[in-house]
């Protein structure tokens, strides 16, 4: 049996730039920029998910300000099934650092204008594209 993975996501825009972390030796290449984001445990809901992976990501504390997109990844060939749950957020404390004791190097989170990204590989375009872009952050 092939498990799917279901992910939470927190995309904090500010000042017209978003947080992303690195993923290394990914399927298309090097370097890939995420919005920070994981496994849901279970028990967990998706919102407190979402802060708890962004927090352990970033070490920002933050908090959820809506729903942004849903996406998934399906290989088949691998098999791997991934759907992430993005939620739009905002910092509300901590300090920027690199994830604690990432088995492939320092994951030193950055902040990224679209133009910046134009030359990066960062996933997934269309929501990172969407937080940038075209959404107006809700009120809560």
């Amino acid at each position: 049996m092939i498990d799917i993975r279901i992910r939470a996501a927190l995309a904090v825009v500010e000042a017209g730039r978003i947080l992303l972390v690195p993923h290394f030796h990914t399927d298309v290449g090097e370097v890939q920029w995420v919005i920070p984001g994981g496994r849901l445990e279970f028990g967990e809901s998706l919102p407190l998910a979402a802060v708890r992976e962004f927090t352990e990501e970033t070490g920002l504390l933050a908090e959820v300000a809506g729903l942004l997109a849903v996406s998934e990844v399906l290989i088949s060939e691998r098999p791997y099934h991934s759907i992430t749950i993005t939620y739009l957020g905002r910092v509300t404390g901590g300090d920027l650092r690199a994830e604690a004791d990432h088995p492939y190097g320092e994951k030193v989170p950055r902040w990224f204008s679209l133009e910046e990204l134009r030359s990066l590989s960062y996933h997934p375009p269309a929501v990172v594209e969407r937080a940038l872009l075209n959404v107006q952050t809700p009120k809560t």
